[in-house]
């Protein structure tokens, strides 16, 4: 059985209260987050900044000494300018209660490790991505983990700092300590990638160093 309570992420005016179907819940989604970010992440000892750019628009990197470290996409959450809900399926599948709307930055907050997670030279890939959300749940394997139950204080927006980033990102939320998932469709990606060489010595007086970063277009 579906765990019961089900989140949804939009402005404030969108977003239901008292009973509403899947179908609404669907369509408030649908005004919340609508941006994303693909980031891949690889090893890069040898990598020179010469040979940016002719890396991949795609961020396609086959052979050689390039390492694949992390490949995500990254909904961009937007907590400073939207409105957590959060409703419970009851007994008739049909229709949903709405137990609780907040500001999303009131949320607790927590930081997390990201890649890289440990010193050397790295190749960091990013680029932009319409996207489309579906009403947020806790992921299948993880829902008897958490109490059915509802309480604001087990919502968690999650922090961290991503490839050469100096300032951190929200890159999802937990509930109950698990990760809530957006079943979401992607759309075209934007032109343009971006490459980044950097280093991490965490001995070092400054840890995080930006060798280059290059601007890829996708090929006419």
């Amino acid at each position: 059985m579906a765990h019961p309570l089900v989140f949804v992420i939009a402005p404030s005016e969108a977003l239901p209260g008292g009973e509403a179907s899947w179908d609404e819940l669907v369509a408030a989604q649908r005004q919340g987050p609508s941006e994303a970010f693909a980031l891949r992440l690889f090893t890069a000892a040898g990598t020179t900044t010469e040979q940016l750019p002719a890396l991949p628009w795609d961020g396609q990197i086959s052979g050689g000494a390039s390492r694949l470290l992390c490949d995500a996409v990254i909904p961009r959450f937007q907590p400073d300018g939207n409105t957590m809900a959060v409703y419970q399926r009851g007994s008739d599948p049909g229709r949903l209660l709405c137990l609780d709307r907040f500001p999303l930055l009131q949320a607790n907050n927590e930081t997390c490790w990201f890649y890289p997670t440990h010193d050397g030279v790295f190749l960091s890939w990013e680029r932009s991505l319409a996207l489309d959300l579906q009403p947020g749940v806790v992921a299948e394997e993880a829902q008897h983990l958490v109490p059915e139950s509802y309480e604001r204080g087990h919502l968690t927006l999650l922090w961290s700092l991503l490839a050469d980033d100096d300032h951190l990102t929200c890159v999802g939320l937990t509930y109950g300590g698990q990760r809530i998932l957006w079943p979401q469709t992607l759309g075209h990606p934007q032109a343009m990638a971006t490459w980044s060489l950097f280093t991490v010595d965490t001995q070092a007086e400054v840890s995080l160093s930006v060798s280059a970063t290059q601007v890829v277009a996708r090929p006419a």
